[in-house]
């Protein structure tokens, strides 16, 4: 069962650099859903890199989310948002980020299931 909580706007900033380190790495599909184009895939199965609040310059309130591997890197950026929502599992994983802006666009970034050999260690040589 997931639960859905609000994150509050003031701890934005710390609560995606967390998320960012522990997930980083990790496979998401990034989708933005607009009332004026529907739904569309942003980044499928690739890599976590970075979601990130700016802190400063123009865009400060942005959140970028980065995806892909090095010198192949997505960055998806919301620029105006209004809320972040977590959607977590009941052992605490998070399944869905949910950025709300203020044209109503959504960007949902879910967090997909691991598959063993990304979780175990690899080995180079078989042990005798």
């Amino acid at each position: 069962m997931l639960h859905t909580r609000e994150i509050p706007r003031e701890v934005w900033s710390d609560y995606l650099t967390l998320v960012s380190a522990i997930e980083k790495d990790h496979r998401v599909r990034v989708q933005a859903d607009g009332p004026d184009f529907g739904e569309q895939t942003v980044a499928a199965s690739l890599p976590l890199v970075d979601i990130y609040v700016e802190e400063k310059g123009s865009d400060e309130g942005a959140i970028e989310v980065t995806v892909g591997r090095p010198g192949r890197e997505i960055t998806h950026r919301i620029l105006r948002p209004l809320r972040v929502y977590t959607a977590e599992s009941d052992s605490g994983d998070i399944e869905c980020l949910d950025i709300e802006d203020e044209d109503h666009v959504k960007t949902l970034i879910f967090f997909e299931p691991q598959m063993v050999e990304e979780i175990l260690p690899q080995h180079s040589q078989a042990q005798p």
